[in-house]
């Protein structure tokens, strides 16, 4: 197994979307198949919202694997297969740019945390509780601080408009993470006198995250 530097490590964040799609179906499977009329290629980051019946794909950014023609697409390793059937409606839209973190410094991702829930009775003679849901992931991204850089200036506009972004981060060693997130971040600096200044982005992951061997 190959260690995981952080090095030659590339955090990227969506810039713009591309036009927006109407979806028809979302088949529950192995791989998720979505049928739209497209212009897709593989590998491209597509966002879904506003689907009915089958929500836990709502809010997801997922990855373009098999095209049939221009109207369907695999989401690739995403499994459906336990997702609510899907009923009607929903969008697709392709993220068009990626912003890149070129000043991070840091990259943190810790494990959720689960809600405990006390199930004690008045029988018991010590304590009982329960793992309930996770809390949302959250991850932190400390910077070198620069607010004229375009992925900040487009955190601001995230961060006061409470939307989310498309994110994707590249590890040196292949493997990549993709995660829809709400953002907030590009307001602040910090620093000390003769220090570099810093900043720090903070995600809150609106979905599920989804990580590739490349």
């Amino acid at each position: 197994m190959a260690e995981i530097l952080l090095l030659d490590t590339m955090v990227e964040m969506q810039g713009s979307l591309g036009t927006s799609a109407s979806i028809t179906a979302i088949s529950q499977a192995s791989e998720a198949v979505v049928t739209v009329t497209h212009s897709l290629s593989v590998g491209d980051l597509v966002v879904i919202n506003g689907v009915s019946g089958m929500t836990q794909i709502n809010r997801r950014v997922v990855r373009v694997g098999a095209i049939t023609g221009t109207t369907d697409f695999t989401c690739e390793d995403l499994d459906s297969t336990n997702f609510s059937a899907y009923v009607s409606g929903g969008t697709m839209e392709p993220v068009a740019t990626l912003l890149s973190f070129d000043n991070a410094t840091s990259f943190s991702f810790p494990e959720p945390t689960p809600n405990r829930i006390d199930v004690t009775t008045i029988h018991d003679t010590e304590k009982k509780e329960i793992f309930g849901l996770d809390d949302a992931p959250q991850i932190t991204i400390p910077m070198k601080a620069d607010p004229f850089a375009p992925h900040v200036a487009e955190m601001r506009v995230a961060s006061l408009a409470k939307t989310t972004r498309a994110f994707r981060v590249t590890l040196q060693t292949g493997q990549v993470l993709i995660m829809n997130a709400f953002v907030a971040g590009g307001r602040g600096l910090d620093g000390s006198v003769g220090g570099v200044g810093t900043a720090q982005a903070s995600l809150t992951l609106a979905a599920g995250e989804q990580w590739f061997v490349s």
